[in-house]
């Protein structure tokens, strides 16, 4: 006897209705995704300051507690943050690597050619800023380095541009304690910046407002 065969299927209503549900679902999921990726990206660039800011600490101690001014460890005008971080390869950091972030419009890689001070930290291959004037004996809430800014002292929305590197959102800051943090920004559009400790509508970055007139930041090279 021949048997029949019920065949099953979703209707087109039931189709609609399961993509429309994985549609919600996945308008949660890569938000939070994105998110999670970008946290994890910061926590990482944050980890690789801080071991700068120890670099700093320890050319510090052995230069009467000043970190690197006017002149590097290789005889070169410091005009740059890439000049000022010059002096800590290979003698107290031994990789290119920290200065890095990818994604980043000032330093997305490095080349780890570290034998001569020619080839260390060209343009390209550092990301931070650094605030030059900074000692040891300075207040502990001064930054000492941060993300690169748009040139300014100001950050950006659009991720690819100078000061741009996590959106206009947030940034990393190592203060002169070398504390590691990863702060809020204050101000509106492409004009966001690090907030002062003592008053937070005032950007952290205008050095010599509050640090007096050695203080100055120093962008990487470009």
């Amino acid at each position: 006897m021949n048997k029949s065969r019920i065949h099953k299927a979703f209707t087109l209503i039931e189709m609609l209705v399961v993509i429309s549900i994985i549609g919600i679902l996945a308008s949660f999921a890569i938000p939070a995704y994105q998110r999670a990726m970008k946290n994890g990206k910061m926590a990482s660039a944050m980890s690789n300051a801080r071991q700068i800011g120890l670099a700093l600490r320890m050319y510090s101690n052995d230069n009467d507690g000043a970190y690197p001014v006017k002149k590097n460890s290789y005889g070169e005008d410091i005009v740059t943050s890439n000049d000022a971080f010059r002096s800590l390869i290979p003698t107290y950091l031994d990789s290119e690597k920290v200065f890095t972030v990818a994604g980043s419009k000032a330093g997305p890689l490095a080349d780890e050619q570290i034998e001569d001070a020619a080839h260390i930290l060209q343009p390209g291959e550092n990301h931070w800023a650094f605030v030059s004037g900074v000692t040891t004996t300075s207040k502990s809430n001064w930054p000492l380095i941060v993300d690169h800014t748009d040139g300014t002292g100001k950050y950006v929305m659009q991720e690819g541009k100078y000061g741009g590197t996590w959106g206009g959102t947030q940034a990393v800051v190592i203060y002169a304690d070398i504390s590691a943090h990863i702060q809020t920004l204050a101000g509106a559009g492409d004009q966001r910046f690090i907030p002062r400790p003592d008053d937070k509508t005032r950007n952290a970055l205008t050095v010599t407002d509050y640090m007096g007139d050695d203080a100055k930041l120093l962008e990487p090279a470009r």
